[in-house]
C-alpha cells in the first residue's frame, strides 16, 4: 500500500499571493496528467524567463518525444504555456533563486508550499526532474529513480534523471531509460482518459 503525504497542518502561503517575486511563475491547472517539478531555474532560464532553457537542457526534446509535438523550443514563459495543451504542468521548489543545485539556499526551498499546490491541483503524476528536487520534496536522502512507493495526496510520484546540461554524465547512464518510462506513463494515461470519455458517452 502506498504511503501518502498528507496536507500540512500549518499555514502555507498561496503561490498566487506573491507570484510577482517568483523567477518563473507556475504553469499549472487542475487535474493535469503530469506536473514536472524541478529544483529551481538555471541562471540562463532565469535570464530568459523560460523553463528549461539552459544550455544543453534536454527537457524540451523529451517533451516533444513524449507528446509528439515536434520542434518545441520556447523562448519565453508564454511559449512554455504550450504544455497546458497536453495536460502537463511546470513548477519549481525554489522559486526565488536561480543556479545549480549546489548554489541554492536550502531555506529558500518552498517544499510545503509545493506540496500544498499539488494537493490543490491534483495531477495524476508528479515527476521530479532530478534527485535533488525529490529529496527536498519527499524529505528523504535515499531517493531512487522511477515510480515511488509514496504518493502526494492522490498523485503518483516519479523521480527522473535531471535534464540539466550539468547532469550529462548521469543522463548518459540513466536518462533515456527513465524518460522513456515517463513517455509510456503519459501514453497510458491518455489512453485511459480516452476510454473513460468513450464510456461516458454511452
Amino acid at each position: 500500500m502506498k504511503r501518502a503525504i498528507a496536507k500540512t497542518e500549518h499555514a502555507v502561503s498561496h503561490p498566487h499571493n506573491h507570484k510577482q517575486m517568483y523567477i518563473l511563475e507556475d504553469i499549472l491547472a487542475h487535474n493535469q496528467l503530469i506536473v514536472f517539478c524541478g529544483s529551481a531555474a538555471s541562471r540562463k532560464s532565469a535570464e530568459r524567463g523560460c523553463y528549461y532553457c539552459g544550455p544543453g537542457n534536454k527537457f524540451w526534446p523529451q517533451f516533444s518525444r513524449i507528446t509528439g509535438r515536434e520542434n518545441v523550443m520556447p523562448a519565453s514563459i508564454d511559449d512554455c504555456r504550450i504544455v497546458l495543451e497536453y495536460g502537463i504542468g511546470l513548477t519549481d521548489l525554489n522559486k526565488t533563486e536561480s543556479g545549480s543545485d549546489r548554489s541554492l539556499t536550502k531555506a529558500k526551498y518552498e517544499t510545503d508550499n509545493c506540496i500544498q499546490k499539488m494537493l490543490e491541483y491534483k495531477p495524476r503524476f508528479i515527476v521530479f526532474n532530478g534527485k535533488e528536487a525529490a529529496r527536498h520534496a519527499l524529505k528523504k536522502r535515499d531517493v531512487r529513480y522511477g515510480l515511488q512507493t509514496i504518493m502526494i495526496g492522490e498523485s503518483a510520484v516519479f523521480v527522473a534523471p535531471s535534464t540539466s546540461g550539468l547532469a550529462a554524465k548521469d543522463w548518459k547512464t540513466h536518462g533515456e531509460e527513465y524518460w522513456n518510462r515517463i513517455g509510456g506513463i503519459y501514453t497510458e494515461i491518455k489512453a485511459r482518459e480516452g476510454q473513460e470519455r468513450k464510456s461516458q458517452n454511452y
